[in-house]
């Protein structure tokens, strides 16, 4: 259990506070580390004097996984001054699968927001052992002052059966819990709509009815609920068929405006690696404002070797969007599958919103489909996709867009025209016409060569020469790549882009360079046919 300065917050999850700020991709983030959502939080502020007084009121928060919906709480509960007032945490995703025993835990935490910082210890984490679970309770003058009948309630918790009795203390304990010991809770259940999924069987109540019935008549506890699947979510709460129409308002949490992206890049950067205002403006244009991709593109790109920016970015993209290890594009997957399941169609339509917003006509067409099965399908995606003002469908996500459009056939070109400049494009878009995957990244850290061209067993290092034949080098560089060609077992050529208007691509041969106190490589050292080189090559091998 985290303890806050001022308040109580009952979680699972340990945060830490007023820490020098980093890139932070593994916890929630708060105090420092903590930017924008100033209207968010001026609103939940509101929400916490409401509770105070005595009119509680309830929100939903709706918003992609991973937006900051924790962060924010955490942060509230952090600001908050009010000693009265306990915050507790629960995430449906703490049981998976999904089961009523997510109710234990529950009425668990809220006895440990209550009491646990009298106590010094978790009672969440005693009651795997009811005697100690007991014992520990006895020794708390506020447990011993609570009325006899909620006494016995909540010493026999951790022994109850899961089923509708402990369903409905746990329901009531804040409530109960509040009037006893003057407190009022503020209660987060994250990922909710993930409730209306249990389905009510054999003595399991209707929990979402049953939720409301009870929730109504609390005075001192206010609810707040968010999750991830958005239709889902948003149509719990103002669908008029659902038992919490007009209860809750509705918050959406979106990314970060661009000035509070680049203040996340460039402030939370280590003093060895600082990260400018032009680099980190490049990179939010890329990934846009999503808090989760921003640190995660700022731990990527501190973690590359201090040249320039501009390498270190491309660099730090491939490493973790563009490739199939890495954390944004494995984070990508995940959300991929939970989206499509084993449907082809859904897969397709995803797939076909990538390349921009599309008409319901439009994704019909690539699925093959008529306009109505399109419409149930673009249904079926609300979590991802949305309906524009003029009746366009698009992806939510501009950045899953980007990592859908890559994996692709021929997709290993974007990385070039995402960040890229024109030179490194006109080889990449060259060299896929010719079946070669392309990437930034390179085995080598401090790689000689800017793109690696992967075709089946070879590999190709490539550098880039933004210039027309005869190209120069010094003597040290030359030898650079031809160690770095050697280390690695890769063929290696050289690219010469010539200047507008002519914009011509050469693929140059090393062997053809003469070395003398510079090394020199002219027109005549054309590759005419790349991959019969590439054969040539492999074949000399072979011999030796």
């Amino acid at each position: 259990m985290a303890s806050l300065p001022r308040g109580k917050f009952a979680t699972w999850q340990v945060c830490h506070y007023d820490e020098e700020a980093m890139y932070s991709t593994s916890v929630p983030v708060t105090a420092s580390s903590f930017f924008d959502r100033r209207d968010e939080l001026s609103r939940l502020q509101k929400l916490v004097r409401q509770l105070v007084s005595g009119t509680p009121t309830w929100l939903a928060i709706v918003g992609t996984r991973k937006i900051g919906k924790t962060s924010l709480l955490l942060e509230l509960a952090r600001r908050t001054t009010e000693s009265s007032v306990v915050f507790v945490a629960i995430d449906c995703f703490e049981e998976l699968p999904l089961v009523p025993g997510i109710f234990r835990r529950y009425a668990l935490r809220l006895i440990d927001g209550a009491l646990g910082s009298e106590l010094g210890t978790s009672l969440e984490a005693l009651a795997s052992s009811p005697v100690d679970y007991r014992a520990a309770l006895q020794r708390s003058a506020r447990f011993n002052a609570l009325p006899p009948a909620l006494r016995g309630q909540v010493l026999e918790l951790a022994q109850f059966e899961v089923g509708p009795e402990l369903i409905r203390l746990a329901l009531d304990l804040p409530e109960q819990l509040a009037q006893a010991l003057d407190l009022h809770f503020l209660i987060s259940w994250d990922e909710f709509q993930e409730l209306a999924t249990l389905p009510a069987r054999g003595r399991l109540p209707d929990l979402i009815p049953l939720m409301r019935s009870r929730w109504q008549r609390h005075r001192r506890t206010s609810y707040v609920i968010s999750g991830s699947a958005r239709g889902m979510l948003t149509e719990l709460v103002t669908d008029e068929r659902s038992p919490f129409f007009q209860h809750f308002s509705l918050m959406e949490l979106g990314p970060f405006p661009p000035a509070d992206a680049v203040r996340l890049l460039t402030e939370n950067a280590p003093p060895e690696w600082p990260v400018s205002r032009e680099l980190a403006t490049r990179a939010n244009d890329i990934v846009g404002g999503h808090p989760f991709y921003l640190q995660l593109l700022g731990e990527a790109l501190t973690r590359q070797p201090r040249r320039d920016g501009d390498s270190a970015l491309k660099r730090a993209l491939q490493e973790l969007l563009f490739s199939a290890t890495g954390r944004l594009a494995l984070y990508f997957e995940n959300q991929f599958q939970r989206l499509v399941g084993r449907s082809a169609y859904l897969a397709q339509t995803l797939e076909s919103l990538a390349e921009g917003p599309q008409r319901v006509a439009d994704v019909a067409r690539a699925l093959d489909s008529p306009s109505g099965s399109a419409v149930r399908y673009l249904e079926r995606l609300s979590d991802a996709v949305i309906r524009t003002s003029d009746g366009r469908y698009r992806l939510a996500d501009p950045v899953f867009g980007l990592w859908l459009a890559w994996r692709r056939p021929g997709g290993t070109i974007l990385p070039m025209r995402v960040v890229g400049d024109e030179a490194e494009l006109a080889v990449a878009q060259h060299l896929v016409q010719l079946g070669f995957d392309l990437v930034y990244q390179s085995r080598a850290s401090r790689g000689a060569f800017d793109l690696l061209a992967t075709r089946g067993p070879d590999q190709l290092g490539i550098q880039v020469k933004r210039s027309a034949p005869p190209l120069r080098f010094s003597v040290a560089a030359w030898h650079r790549m031809e160690a770095e060609a050697e280390r690695f077992s890769w063929r290696w050529i050289i690219a010469a882009v010539t200047p507008p208007p002519e914009n011509r691509l050469l693929l140059l041969d090393p062997a053809e360079a003469r070395v003398k106190k510079q090394v020199r490589l002219a027109a005549s050292a054309k590759i005419e046919n790349l991959l019969s080189w590439i054969d040539h090559a492999s074949h000399r091998d072979t011999i030796n």
